[in-house]
């Protein structure tokens, strides 16, 4: 459903660890809670920092501000219109890169490591940032160009046609994500494990789903975290298990996690994410579009197609992804309690579901019970605690 490195809470489903010693799970659930907390406070700190920092390159100084001076700057030396956006992009994604990374390291390093979940050397960790900050490069400068394309030949539709190249692109990125992305950053290799890759390929061909491989993936490598995922579309779909999966989960477990991952597949889960992200994206692209001829005008630039504005837009559609993250966080719970349902429906071992849950929460130190709001507005899975109730309930509905 996700990448397998993007949800900590994520189930992921090869030997037995032993548990640890009943004594020592308060203090694990104490540190789990103040691991959450801890990450809930960087991401307001994220969340502030940006603003601030669009709004003062945005009216910093006089007539534009930074960025109107930036435009200037670069348009001294450099006259082709569109050569200008493309540098002016990578000039913008490359400094707020820049002013972000003593917080990214301090989130996905230093704390990662305080807290016991990370085996990443920090070389790896910098070389893996250098990567990311090329491929948001090269996705800025795209989006930019197509932006001002857009704004000079369809003004009153811009918004639209630009939605829709978010929707194919976003189509287009899950299907390349398995063999393209993810290798820069993750290796990967079929399955040794014959047996349990028999297992999960008859369990898939039984749900009528195509599925290229079974793979193992080296996470870690960067942490010790556990998750799985069915990732790709069409001809690139696959499934992906870490190797900390393997290592830390029975057999019974990964199938049951896997029956999990099928479970959006016959639910068809993907496409209705891509139909739902896309109808939030064009409502983003159209309340912008109704504001972004004003907000030019206050900020002092000549036109919505001067090169300066291109951080009204990033702003405004910041600001409408933080509006309607509870809604986008709620509509993903939904469809994560439907996949529950299913694998235990077609698994029918509740108890194996809660044991790999409650081993999950362990090793990724997730908050089994974390805060109502903090759950409805951040979290896009439902919290361990109430899948370890449902799965209850299940078992009792069945006895």
């Amino acid at each position: 459903m996700s990448n397998p490195y993007d949800d900590p809470q994520k189930p992921a489903g090869k030997h037995e660890i032993s548990s640890q010693p009943e004594e020592n799970k308060p203090d694990k659930k104490l540190l789990a809670k103040k691991y959450e907390r801890v990450h809930n406070v960087l991401f307001l700190v994220d969340v502030v920092y940006t603003l601030v920092l669009i709004a003062i390159f945005i009216f910093a100084g006089k007539g534009g501000g930074f960025s109107q001076q930036l435009a200037d700057w670069i348009a001294g030396w450099c006259p082709n219109y569109w050569l200008n956006i493309a540098v002016y992009t990578a000039i913008l994604t490359t400094g707020y890169m820049v002013f972000l990374l003593p917080l990214q390291f301090y989130s996905g390093y230093i704390l990662e490591h305080k807290y016991g979940l990370s085996n990443e050397k920090i070389g790896s960790w910098f070389f893996d940032r250098i990567k990311s900050y090329l491929l948001n490069l090269v996705f800025m400068a795209i989006m930019a160009e197509l932006l001002f394309l857009l704004l000079h030949y369809a003004k009153d539709t811009w918004w639209l046609w630009l939605g829709i190249i978010w929707v194919l692109f976003g189509i287009i990125l899950s299907n390349i994500f398995p063999v393209l992305i993810l290798p820069l950053f993750y290796k990967y290799k079929p399955l040794e494990d014959k047996e349990l890759a028999r297992r999960l390929i008859t369990l898939a061909e039984r749900l009528n789903a195509k599925i290229l491989g079974v793979y193992e993936l080296e996470l870690s490598a960067k942490t010790k975290k556990a998750n799985a995922a069915l990732a790709g579309l069409g001809n690139t779909k696959r499934i992906l298990l870490g190797d900390t999966l393997l290592k830390n989960f029975s057999h019974d477990e990964i199938v049951l996690v896997l029956a999990h991952e099928l479970g959006h597949f016959y639910y068809k889960h993907i496409w209705k994410l891509i139909f739902f992200g896309g109808c939030v994206t064009f409502g983003g692209l159209y309340i912008t579009g109704l504001l972004l001829d004003k907000l030019v005008s206050v900020a002092g630039y000549a036109s919505i197609t001067s090169v300066a504005s291109f951080p009204l837009f990033l702003l405004c559609m910041f600001i409408f992804a933080l509006v309607t993250m509870p809604v986008n966080a709620c509509f993903s719970r939904m469809l994560e309690r439907q996949a529950d349902l299913f694998c235990l429906r077609e698994t029918n071992a509740p108890q194996v579901f809660i044991s790999a849950m409650t081993k999950l929460a362990d090793m990724n130190l997730a908050d089994e019970e974390p805060h109502p709001v903090i759950e409805f507005i951040l979290h896009d899975h439902p919290s361990i605690g109430r899948r370890i109730k449902m799965a209850n309930q299940f078992a009792q509905s069945e006895s």
